[in-house]
């Protein structure tokens, strides 16, 4: 897909055209790249999204990668830049993290489009059953990481946000709903559960509604378990 359908701020948008046009020429140094998180749908937001890109890549192109990322951190205009790179053999062998095979099944399941890939690139598309299977470790992490967060006198206001939209985004996986944007999956849950969505976007600013979200998503995850006494 162009990089212009993404709906980017102009400068990342110029950031990602230039990254691809010094690592995809004749001899490329990458077999594929792809937006993901909140920029790949369109829900950027600036001052609180990051870039997330992902990369196939041979160790080999690691310098090369390395040296043009140093030339273009300028163009990022202070916007935080999330690069993860695996091998083609990492992909075909399965050896990856659930957050890496998530980002597989989606492209192979044509949900994701990548701003570019090699000609004739195969890669494996793990199906739905497993996708959703290796994500309940993710749910797992991210229940732990959100009452540490409460624990804290003072939690990081934006970590505790993103891990609580994670633990909404793995709940609505199992139901068979993706949504990508944290904002999304937070106000879809909230509304099954009939609670009131205005506090998916005060709760980016304000403690204790971020607090208090938490703590309801972290509650309907529990309410899956079996036998689970709150």
């Amino acid at each position: 897909m162009p990089v212009n359908a993404l709906g980017l701020p102009v400068h990342l948008e110029s950031y990602l055209a230039e990254f691809l046009d010094r690592t995809t020429g004749p001899n490329p140094l990458i077999d594929l790249l792809a937006v993901t998180g909140s920029g790949a749908r369109g829900k950027y937001q600036h001052g609180w999204s990051d870039l997330d890109v992902f990369v196939v890549a041979e160790v080999s192109s690691l310098d090369g990668i390395r040296q043009v990322l140093a030339e273009l951190e300028a163009e990022l205009g202070g916007v935080k830049l999330g690069i993860t790179v695996l091998t083609r053999a990492e992909c075909r062998a399965g050896a990856v993290t659930s957050r890496l095979l998530h980002v597989l099944a989606l492209i192979g399941s044509g949900a994701l489009v990548p701003l570019w890939s090699a000609p004739g690139l195969s890669l494996p598309a793990p199906d739905v059953a497993t996708d959703i299977e290796v994500s309940l470790h993710d749910g797992i992490q991210a229940a732990i990481e959100i009452r540490r967060q409460l624990l804290k006198g003072a939690p990081d206001l934006r970590g505790l946000y993103k891990v609580t939209a994670l633990l909404a985004k793995i709940q609505l996986r199992f139901r068979g709903i993706e949504c990508p944007s944290d904002g999304d999956a937070l106000t879809v849950l909230l509304d099954a559960k009939r609670q009131d969505t205005s506090a998916v976007t005060t709760a980016r600013t304000e403690r204790p509604v971020a607090e208090t979200l938490a703590t309801l998503v972290l509650r309907s995850w529990l309410d899956t378990l079996p036998g689970e006494r709150r």
